[in-house]
This record gives structure tokens, sequence and C-alpha cells, in this order.
């Protein structure tokens, strides 16, 4: 539970921006859909640019503490204050110096994020070598990780109202700071309650070497696929918001609808442990995940959200929906620090943070793409936040936010057909590794 911990902290932030962020930029701070899009993927596009050295750099760090925990224990303080910073807005100043402060806290956010979260997520790789233990502690992690996207659910529009008082902009900026506050301990636990036991020799690897251990990497590449794929759709659901604001006119079962997927993540992620010892390779639960979530949000599409029994069905595919994305998550996070012993037996690299670092790189890039793609069919489609929108608007928000979703589950699930590092190849890496020890592994490079 104390990894666990880091993820809900983590999600304090991931979950505020990528589901809220947006919204806030277009409707609270009255910037141009089409502004808010570019403005959203250029830091993003170039934060996912500089993962991989913030990877390196981790695997590079030696401290009393280990590789990656001191990461999240000096970083997250001034992660956190850009997280209010980000959610604050000026209405008296000027478009021009709205959207620069809009964009320079914005890119200060993601940059500190990711020299939290980057080190997190390699921390795996240095706190065991057996494969189902990690994946029951990506298990435990997206159970924390939706445990915060269910309060923020629930909570943030609610919370928006409360502190605001009517004024949307004074209710964005409080509601930020409480989640912020919430999220501190859990970070101080996370660093407290986790200890890094394995031994990996501290060695300078060049930037060429570890580029050159993604040529051919199959395993990486399907995982660089599958979360590319996420990151899009993550992208996608952001317009989930405008379409429960808009084409159902209830802000408020977006937050209903959300916080049952939230819940039903928690059931999916939290399986894993469990079924993860029943499958020969781990891809079979994310591409189940993936396919049974895909077909839900296809099926929302044609649903009419603004009678009851489109509002009933909308909550059941929710069901189906949250239980896909809790497995996704759990597995896809499980797998990654298993290409750690493949990347080394193959490669004769250790690059736990700079593998870890792309894959966030793949879905920090789709969702960058996906979300400025979000802010460009606004434009296009002629939104104006505030008002009635036309049936052509309505039809593409609901489009986006489904039928584009929907599809990109699939080429998820597609994408993880490649992944063939079973459970019984990587047992023997392990014991080839495990033969020759790590010091004759990183002498040959």
């Amino acid at each position: 539970m104390g990894y666990a911990s880091g993820d809900f902290a983590n999600n304090m932030s991931w979950s505020l921006v990528s589901g809220y962020l947006m919204y806030f930029l277009t409707d609270v701070a009255l910037l141009s859909a089409a502004a808010v899009g570019t403005m959203l993927m250029v830091p993003k596009a170039f934060d996912a640019i500089i993962d991989p050295f913030i990877g390196s750099m981790a695997d590079r760090t030696k401290t009393r503490w280990g590789r990656y925990r001191p990461y999240i224990l000096f970083a997250c303080v001034p992660m956190l204050i850009m997280n209010i910073l980000t959610f604050s807005t000026f209405p008296d100043w000027s478009d021009r110096g709205r959207f620069m402060w809009a964009t320079g806290t914005y890119i200060t956010l993601v940059v500190l994020y990711s020299l939290v979260n980057i080190p997190y997520s390699a921390l795996p790789a240095a706190l065991t070598r057996d494969a189902n233990e990690r994946s029951s502690l990506a298990s435990y992690r997206m159970t924390g990780a939706f445990l915060a996207t269910t309060i923020l659910s629930f909570g943030l529009i609610r919370v928006v109202e409360w502190a605001g008082q009517g004024n949307s902009a004074l209710g964005y900026q409080r509601a930020a700071v409480i989640f912020s506050l919430i999220a501190f301990p859990f970070y101080l636990i996370a660093f407290f309650s986790n200890k890094e036991v394995v031994e990996v020799p501290y060695v300078k690897v060049r930037y060429k070497h570890l580029f050159g251990a993604l040529r051919g990497n199959i395993p990486v590449w399907a995982l660089v696929g599958a979360f590319a794929a996420w990151g899009i759709l993550q992208g996608g659901m952001s317009m989930r918001l405008y379409y429960f604001t808009y084409n159902a006119g209830n802000q408020l079962l977006f937050a209903d609808n959300t916080t049952i997927q939230s819940i039903l993540s928690v059931v999916g992620a939290f399986s894993i442990s469990a079924l993860v010892v029943k499958v020969r390779n781990k891809r079979t639960l994310p591409m189940i995940g993936f396919v049974v979530a895909g077909i839900a949000c296809i099926v929302c599409f044609f649903l009419p959200i603004q009678t009851q029994t489109g509002i009933w069905g909308y909550y059941a595919m929710s069901v189906f929906i949250g239980i896909g994305q809790g497995m996704i998550l759990a597995s896809l996070f499980g797998m990654v620090p298993d290409t750690t012993e493949f990347t080394i037996s193959r490669y004769k690299v250790h690059a736990a943070g700079f593998v870890s670092a792309f894959t966030t790189f793949a879905m920090k890039i789709g969702t960058a793409f996906s979300t400025a793609a979000s802010g460009w069919v606004l434009s296009w489609i002629g939104y104006e936040a505030n008002a009635e929108q036309t049936s052509n608007a309505l039809f593409w928000i609901n489009f986006s936010a489904h039928i584009f979703v929907g599809v990109l589950m699939l080429v998820g699930a597609l994408c993880l057909r490649f992944y063939k590092l079973d459970k019984s190849t990587y047992n023997k890496i392990v014991d080839e590794l495990a033969q020759q020890g790590d010091d004759q592994v990183v002498e040959k490079l």
C-alpha cells in the first residue's frame, strides 16, 4: 500500500489536469478552443521528449535513498504548487496575458510532474524481480490511482460550486489547493515505506546505447503502442465533460458516471493481482480490458442521453468501461518493469528508468496530439463556451467522446498482440541473469 500511495498522490494532479483543465481553460478562463488545443499540445510534447532523459538521469542517480525515491520526495512540493497555479486564472487580464499565464504554468507543471512520476514508475524494478510481485505492485498502484480519481470525480464539481459560491475561477483554484494538500502526505508515505533492494551496479551508459536498446525491442514497442493508444483516448475522453454539459445538459451526470467508472476501475485494477497468476502472458488481461471498454464506449455513442433510458444505459456502460480501464492500466504498468530484464539480457543495458520514461513518452505524445485535436475539433464545429450548441457541434462532441475513444481502445488491444514476453521466457531470462550476475552484464558495455 505504500507504493500505491504514490499514485494516489500523483492523480490528485494527473486526473485533475487530464479531466478538467481543457474545460477550465475554455469555459472558465475563456480562451479559444483552438488556442487551448495547441497550448496543451506543445508543453506535453516537449515534456514527452525530455521524459527519456529524465528516466536516464534517474538511472544514473546514486544517493543513500537509492536511485528513484529522492525524486518523489524533493520534486513533489514544487509540482503541487504548480498544480494550484495552473488552475488559477485572472479574468481582468487580457486574453494574451491569460494565455501566457496558462502556458507558462502548464509547461512547468508537466515537467515537474515527470520528475516525480518517471522515477516512481521505474521504482518497481528496484523493489523486486518477481514478475507476479511486480504485477501486484502495479495492481495496488492503479488501485490507489483510481481511488484518487474516484474522489476527484465525485467531489471536484461539487467542491468548485461550494468553494466558488458562483465564481468558477475561484472555485477551481480552491479545489486545486484542497486536492494538492491531500496529495502531499501520501507522497511522504510513498517515500518512507519503500526501499530499493534490487542491487544493480551504477554504470554510466551512453545515450546511444540506451536508444540502441530500443532497436528490435518488440516487448517495449508493443507497450509503446498500447500506451500511445491509451494516451490518445485520454485526450478524447476530455470531451466527455463537454458531452455531459451540452448534450446531456447536466454536469453532475459527468461527476456521477466518472465516479462509477473510477470505483469499478479499482475493482478491475485490484483483480489483476489475483488474475495474473492464471495467465501465461500478461498481455491477455489488458487486451480483454481494451476490448470490453472499447465496445462499451462505442455503445454509449448511440444512447439517447437526454432520456431516463439513455442515462441508465450510460450508467451500465460505465461499469464495463471502469472495469476495463482498471485492467488495462494495472496490467500495462506491471508489464513495463519486466522489459528491464529482457533489455539487460538482449542489449546488456540496465535502463529501467529510460524504458519506463519511453513508454510514458508514448502515452504523453498520444495525449498531446489527442487533446490538441479535441480543441481543434471544438473550434472547427463552431463551439461557443457557455452557449447552446448546434446539432452539428453536439454530434462531433458525442463522436469524439465515444466512437473515437472506443476505436482507439481496440487499437490498443491489437498492439498487445505483438507482446511475446510470456512468463516462461521471462523466468528463463531472470535465471540466466542470476547465474551470470549483473556485474558481468554491465561490464559488456
